[in-house]
């Protein structure tokens, strides 16, 4: 688990989190908010990128970003960079097979699509095995077919490499198909609220379904009156 226990995190005058605590449990919990509601300063504070009063119990993290944070080397060796070992580049054409590019993985990464870059920053995230993975808005960039097949994959790695996710994003249909639970952060100085949580396996939703449709209608009603 992911617990802040009266975390405060201000910018001068502006407080983004005042005596702020929260518990994230295992799964994949998917936080919507406006821009600038405070949704990636949580996640700095989690890997500890700014500084903050308070108290934070975490395990150790990973992370992928808006921008794939890569090497510019191939993605094999970004992948293997992470591992230790003799079998680490065995080990990470494992993790590029899981993520669907290790047909690329003698490519250097300014070579690839923005897509197959993201590919590689996931498997370099789930090859590091760490307990927690942050996520902030790793798909924004990507086209509506990309995002949809890394959602694919995204399900297979959740299942393979059980960890406590944290997913920032915009996309409602985004959360509805990834997320186990959803928060909705609003106010400043901000506060959290479940949304939404989903036992239905991602890879069974249908975001026509009508409690799905529901879902979105209540999401999006919600943002607009942040």
């Amino acid at each position: 688990m992911i617990e802040l226990d009266g975390i405060t995190v201000a910018y001068g005058d502006n407080v983004i989190y005042d005596n702020f605590s929260f518990t994230f449990r295992p799964g994949v919990n998917v936080i919507l908010g406006a821009s600038g509601s405070g949704k990636t300063t949580l996640l700095k504070a989690i890997c500890r990128l700014v500084d903050f009063g308070g108290k934070l119990t975490c395990s150790p993290v990973s992370a992928v970003f808006q921008e794939p944070c890569l090497s510019p080397v191939s993605a094999l060796n970004n992948v293997a960079a992470v591992l230790k070992g003799r079998e680490a580049k065995q080990k990470a054409m494992e993790i590029l097979r899981l993520c669907r590019i290790e047909d690329k993985a003698n490519e250097r990464v300014a070579h690839l699509s923005g897509g197959e870059r993201q590919r590689v920053a996931l498997a370099r995230a789930f090859a590091v095995d760490r307990p927690v993975l942050l996520m902030d808005e790793p798909f924004r960039s990507l086209d509506l077919g990309v995002r949809r097949k890394l959602y694919a994959t995204l399900d297979e790695l959740f299942d393979a490499f059980y960890k406590t996710v944290v997913l920032v994003t915009h996309d409602v249909d985004e959360a509805m198909l990834l997320a186990d639970r959803i928060y909705l952060l609003s106010g400043r100085p901000a506060s959290l609220q479940t949304v939404a949580e989903i036992s239905m396996p991602r890879g069974e939703r249908d975001e026509f379904a009508p409690e799905f449709v529901s879902l979105r209608k209540a999401l999006q009603t919600a943002l607009v009156k942040l």
